[in-house]
């Protein structure tokens, strides 16, 4: 079912925004739309909401606020949750059905803009062989600190959050290794020459992950830009930000963290995996959650991964294995080469 309110002409951008029984941030979720309604004042702005068959009445919420605002947008509600990144391959099919637009917007729906800023990126994608950018998103709870600037890799394909915790000042222009999925834009070509954003065998975690890997490995260019272009608050529909999460969180960061390696198949795979079979272990002990349950299913869906072509890690700007949990100070900067 398709709910619309557009008019018939090109775009300069399609923003997505997914949601699934968003009703305990609702008022986060329609400040998004809200924020967006500003953006449109200084680009052409489509928006496409794409709900995963919610069951709390945030859907029709959303719908209502959007209409009341006189945002330009279509909201289509699926018969089933088919999950963020199926949802998001859905969108980009049925957008590119429809209408023309030069840029491909990513957002989580706990997740508000900062117009001006963002308006601004899309200059960005002008430079050359840019097809991604990202501006500093912030934390929601407390503005004053980071929660991203782009996400490093590693020589392991192991994750680091750019300047996570620390003030806007650490925030530098870089190329990360891969951008954030509460916001980033892409260039509709680059897109399109993947066949569409995500692999649909992926899910939370390494969605955003696979997306910028597969595109630097076709000679493309991902950019962070300090601008101040949002305020998250952070796995919201999906975990929190509790210590232990669920087992199906820990399932998403074992297939994002040991995938890079088993796809190019580089046997120190075994040795990330074996990182995280012992997390595994005391997590389900100390928090007598099946841990290891999930463990074992991300291994399995590694298998489904193994002809991923796309992923060629020789090209993907790295960081040395630096030992330090999850964050790091500063972003990746290329030579006159073109080399990290």
């Amino acid at each position: 079912m398709a709910v619309s309110v557009w008019k018939n002409e090109g775009y300069d951008v399609l923003a997505v925004v997914v949601n699934y029984n968003s009703s305990a941030f609702i008022g986060v979720a329609k400040m998004l739309l809200y924020s967006l309604k500003k953006l449109s004042s200084y680009v052409k702005l489509k928006v496409l909401i794409v709900d995963n068959n919610s069951s709390d009445n945030s859907y029709e919420e959303l719908v209502r606020y959007a209409r009341m605002i006189s945002l330009d947008f279509e909201a289509v509600r699926l018969g089933t949750n088919f999950g963020f990144t199926r949802a998001v391959n859905i969108a980009w099919h049925y957008a590119r059905k429809r209408w023309f637009f030069r840029y491909f917007m990513l957002l989580n729906n706990d997740l508000v803009i900062v117009p001006h800023n963002v308006a601004k990126l899309l200059g960005f994608l002008e430079v050359s062989n840019v097809v991604g950018v990202q501006g500093t998103i912030m934390h929601a709870s407390n503005p004053r600190i980071i929660d991203n600037a782009g996400f490093a890799v590693d020589d392991l394909g192991l994750t680091y959050a750019i300047c996570r915790g620390h003030e806007f000042s650490c925030a530098e222009l870089s190329y990360p290794s891969y951008l954030s999925g509460a916001l980033s834009i892409y260039k509709v070509e680059a897109v399109e020459k993947l066949g569409q954003p995500f692999n649909n065998g992926v899910e939370c975690y390494y969605d955003d992950k696979h997306l910028g890997l597969s595109l630097w490995s076709r000679g493309a260019k991902l950019l962070h830009v300090p601008l101040l272009s949002g305020f998250h608050i952070g796995s919201a529909s999906y975990a929190g930000r509790r210590i232990f999460r669920s087992p199906n969180w820990f399932k998403g960061i074992v297939l994002a963290e040991v995938a890079p390696l088993y796809t190019a198949r580089k046997n120190l795979w075994r040795l990330v995996a074996l990182y995280y079979a012992v997390a595994a272990f005391v997590f389900s002990l100390i928090a007598r959650s099946n841990y290891v349950g999930s463990y074992v299913a991300a291994l399995k869906e590694l298998k489904l991964l193994k002809s991923d072509s796309y992923i060629e890690l020789g090209r993907v700007p790295k960081m040395r294995v630096i030992g330090v949990l999850n964050r790091v100070t500063k972003g990746i900067r290329l030579n006159k080469n073109g080399k990290a």
